[in-house]
């Protein structure tokens, strides 16, 4: 199991990073937005998640990101992360940059609260052997008062959605 959760975790991070690596001018702004991005997930810590989770009465209206205003409203939750300025610009820059395609392995979430985008995260799938397997991740909310409770609802969202489809579930946080 741990083999394939470090696989799930590398291959996300170089999907995450491919908009960057693979542009032909990535601008400097959104270099540096990759590298505190990748800095901010070495902290993390992962476990998979055996339990059923269920969403009651969530807080939230969930949307999964299939536009790029929609990919705008989740990079500027995630970005909210980081304090400093100049260092949450650089992460809009490259968050920004972000591309789907139709069989992309990676799907974004926004979750709205009344009516404003206020949370987000990520489920990344992938099939080996056989087997689906989901990794729940880069879920953040926006710095408001309920804060703790809106990145609960959007966990719980998630991985809620990714047991549905998947043989196994990893949650890194």
């Amino acid at each position: 199991m741990l083999v394939i959760t470090e696989k799930l975790i590398t291959l996300k991070n170089a999907w995450m990073a491919s908009h960057i690596t693979d542009a032909e001018f990535p601008t400097p702004l959104s270099e540096k937005g990759l590298n505190l991005y990748q800095l901010s997930q070495s902290e993390l810590t992962k476990h998979t998640v055996d339990t059923p989770v269920t969403c009651s009465d969530p807080s939230l209206s969930f949307y999964p990101v299939d536009c790029h205003p929609l990919t705008i409203r989740y990079s500027l939750v995630r970005a909210s992360q980081w304090e400093n300025e100049q260092e949450k610009e650089a992460v809009i820059e490259y968050l920004t940059q972000i591309m789907f395609e139709p069989d992309a392995e990676a799907t974004l979430y926004v979750g709205f609260f009344k009516g404003k985008p206020a949370a987000c995260g990520m489920i990344f799938n992938h099939l080996e052997d056989g087997a689906h397997h989901s990794l729940v991740s880069d879920i953040f909310a926006l710095p408001l008062p309920n804060q703790d409770q809106l990145m609960t609802d959007m966990e719980n969202y998630l991985l809620h959605t990714a047991q549905q489809a998947s043989d196994t579930v990893t949650l890194k946080k």
